[in-house]
């Protein structure tokens, strides 16, 4: 199956098949959320499918949104909407969430940094102190 997606001035060409060599992708396990050393997907060393993240990427009528994590592919990590559309991302450009309820709806408190002014997402601790970090993890 091959699909194709318009994106303005490029085409997203996404070519899934069952014998597709998935890295790194596990269904068994709980889904993560920001800690001390994981904040983005790309942070994480096995990613789960039906992970929640938060778009930071390069389609802009997407930017901003929630999605699911449904597979890794060498570079790409592939997101599926809640419209049902399928995005590749490098998984830098995906937020982990702050927390996940027992319902598991997830929860994102996101954040620009005051210094390099970039999206980053507070972990759970740091959401319920009275201080926020008011820096990115790479620039504290």
């Amino acid at each position: 199956m091959l699909d194709v997606t318009n994106h303005g001035c490029f085409h997203l060409y996404v070519r899934i098949r069952t014998a597709m060599p998935l890295v790194g992708t596990s269904s068994s396990g709980q889904f993560s959320c920001a800690s001390t050393t994981s904040h983005t997907l790309k942070d994480l060393r096995t990613k789960r499918k039906g992970q929640p993240v938060f778009v930071l990427g390069h389609v802009l009528e997407r930017k901003g949104h929630e999605a699911i994590f449904e597979v890794f592919n060498d570079r790409i990590a592939l997101v599926k909407f809640a419209d049902g559309a399928t995005v590749g991302y490098d998984p830098i450009e995906l937020l982990l969430p702050t927390d996940i309820d027992e319902n598991g709806v997830a929860y994102f408190e996101i954040r620009p940094c005051g210094t390099c002014d970039i999206l980053f997402s507070l972990t759970r601790e740091e959401s319920e102190s009275d201080q926020e970090p008011p820096e990115c993890p790479d620039c504290r």
